[in-house]
């Protein structure tokens, strides 16, 4: 139950907040939860009905007062919420404009609501909006009125006609509550009333029916609840975290004969979690699928920013400032991480949980850790500082620039799986093994575990195979992000410039691989649009490296002779130089296949080759302004 007693915590040490939205989110009162409504009615201080409008969709989300029984009702549990309800709840006269089949079934709801409303009104807790709303609704005329002002319609046999408000057929509708007049600090709206709420929360406690025992969350004897909200996950709605209500098909499998023997849980402490659930869920859940998603979270129970793992843990803000080296990327990233620590104490609880569910009723608790925030900053600047490489970007004009990052989880196994999409234009990779495997990054990222092999296996073999892709870019996010897990399965300890007295064999071979790509790309003419040799025979390369390569040898040199003496002098050399750096015993298995190290002296040596040339284009542009001035 630890994550449940963090939840708690959450909620105590926030529960300020509760009713109030940012914009964004809002923690639930107890006995509460949010609703989406489509109506609005606006009476006055003695009951008396003034206006009703349409709700817009963006603008439905409310938070209402509910009981145990209401907040997971059901078709066979018709149970009426506190004050805003469905029409056929709050409409005495709702039955007047149905079938007569249907008239029994839809009296008992407002039956049931305006008793439930009456006892509330007559209480010590009651409050004036209260008082308004049931003395309206006690004249049940509220369809009538909706009807003079024309948004309900009806037939011509006087009953509704399938029409709809804001999306909604007439009995799904759920209405809200403004009530005019009175105190002009005091919200109108009955959903934006904090002590409207607080006056409801008291008096349900006071009423609840249930028997008593020890809370496992609180430790104090309270009312214990078997019935905990759904809903957590707009995405899983229905899906409970708790449940305990099916007392046959083998539920306890033998180990106990009834739920409260598994633990007890009090009505208010299943609240106060959940409510802070479902909060941070909707604050600051991350969704990994598409269709089938998988929600994570990070939080401290006090209310103190963290970073999300698996984010850029520092943003960009100027084309000047972005880290090209890795010494600038540390930098940043020392002092990014320096500002979660000024907030934090080394004490603080990071919390982290992912939530999947299993069936359409069961929500799962696949992914839980607790850490001290010292240990989490810890754990996510190793992962930052070993696992990141040169990536390229694109500024607002579509200007591109070079960084350096670390890639997400997402992107290590779309890379890794994915395939292109919609005529190539982007990477992707179904949800079921995108969750799964994102969070075995996950664990390497929050408990330091080393890579799986299998994925950085798959990501090498995707990058030695660029013919696969149709869109070069792709192919260049590949290789970045594959350099990337290479260098984290080094622990980090991998030069990110040119190493050009490096003699491994696989890296040296790398290198080749590149000088001949570079080389075949300088002479080939400007407008031409097709592979290079080393682009097609790469993935035959990596197999057989020695006796591939003397083919690519024999390939290029019709390409160095249309190059300048100059030029064909200082391509010749590179390669002879990189053949001067295998050991002798590289050459007694010179074809053995390449480790992934390969892809390291392959890119390094490629971008090598392009800075010198884009610096040479850059020293004869200087100097043609200076003969032409």
């Amino acid at each position: 139950m630890s994550w449940m007693n963090m939840l708690y915590q959450t909620y105590e040490n926030n529960k300020q907040l509760a009713g109030a939205t940012d914009g964004t989110a809002t923690l639930s009162v107890i006995a509460h939860m949010t609703a989406n409504s489509q109506l609005e009615i606006t009476v006055d201080e003695d009951g008396k009905f003034i206006s009703a409008s349409q709700v817009e969709k963006e603008n439905g989300r409310i938070l209402i007062p509910v009981t145990e029984a209401s907040a997971s009702r059901s078709g066979t549990n018709p149970s009426p919420h506190a004050l805003s309800d469905m029409l056929p709840y709050i409409a005495g006269d709702f039955i007047s404009y149905v079938p007569e089949e249907q008239r029994e079934k839809t009296g008992k709801k407002f039956q049931s609501y305006i008793k439930n409303l009456h006892q509330w009104e007559e209480s010590k807790y009651s409050h004036p909006k209260v008082r308004a709303i049931y003395n309206y609704l006690s004249k049940e005329h509220v369809v009538h009125d909706l009807v003079e002002r024309g948004i309900i319609v009806l037939d011509e046999n006087g009953l509704f006609k399938n029409e709809k408000i804001s999306g909604q057929p007439y009995d799904k509708v759920m209405v809200r509550f403004r009530v005019a007049g009175g105190d002009l600090t005091t919200p109108k709206a009955t959903w934006k009333d904090t002590l409207l709420m607080e006056c409801y929360t008291q008096y349900y406690l006071s009423v609840q029916p249930g028997k008593k025992n020890i809370c496992f969350i609180t430790g104090n004897k309270s009312v214990i609840t078997n019935n905990h909200p759904k809903g957590i996950i707009a995405a899983n709605y229905g899906a409970k975290l708790v449940s305990a209500n099916d007392v046959t098909n083998f539920t306890f499998r033998g180990r106990f004969t009834d739920a409260d023997e598994a633990c007890t849980i009090s009505y208010e402490a299943s609240q106060k979690a959940h409510n802070a659930l479902s909060w941070l869920v909707e604050k600051q859940g991350v969704m990994i699928g598409m269709q089938d998603k998988r929600t994570y979270i990070c939080w401290n129970p006090k209310g103190k920013k963290v970073p999300y793992f698996d984010d850029p843990i520092y943003e960009e803000d100027e084309e000047n400032d972005i880290p090209d080296t890795e010494e600038a990327y540390k930098k940043k990233l020392e002092m990014a991480v320096q500002g979660y620590q000024d907030q934090l104490d080394d004490n603080d609880d990071i919390v982290i949980i992912g939530l999947d569910a299993a069936t359409t009723g069961r929500l799962s608790v696949v992914c839980y850790d607790e850490l001290k925030s010292s240990t989490f900053l810890s754990h996510l600047k190793d992962w930052n500082e070993t696992c990141n490489w040169y990536f390229t970007k694109f500024t607002q004009d579509k200007r591109p620039y070079q960084t350096i990052y670390t890639p997400s989880a997402k992107q290590i196994i779309r890379c890794a799986y994915g395939t292109e999409q919609e005529q190539g234009q982007f990477l992707d990779v179904g949800d079921k093994l995108l969750k799964e495997q994102v969070q075995r990054i996950y664990y390497c990222i929050i408990e330091q575990m080393a890579l799986p092999n299998d994925i950085v296996h798959a990501i090498v073999c995707r990058a030695s195979n660029p013919q696969s892709y149709k869109t070069r870019s792709h192919y260049e996010t590949v290789l970045s992000t594959a350099c990337a897990l290479i260098k984290k399965s080094k622990g980090g300890n991998v030069l990110m410039v040119l190493d050009e007295g490096n003699t491994n064999r696989s890296y040296l071979f790398g290198r080749l691989l590149a000088v001949a790509e570079v080389a075949e790309k300088n002479a080939m003419e400007a407008n031409a649009d097709r592979p290079t040799n080393a682009t097609r025979l790469q993935a035959v390369f990596v197999n057989r490296p020695f006796s591939t390569w003397n083919n690519l040898k024999n390939a290029l040199n019709p390409y160095l002779q249309r190059m300048s003496a100059g030029s064909r002098e200082y391509y010749e050399k590179c390669i002879q130089d990189i053949m001067c750096l295998f050991e002798e015993a590289d050459l007694k298995e010179m074809n053995r296949s390449l480790k992934p190290e390969y892809l390291l002296g392959y890119y390094l040596q490629r971008k090598a080759l392009y800075t010198k040339k884009e610096k040479k284009e850059a020293s004869n542009v200087s100097e043609n302004a200076r003969e032409n001035p």
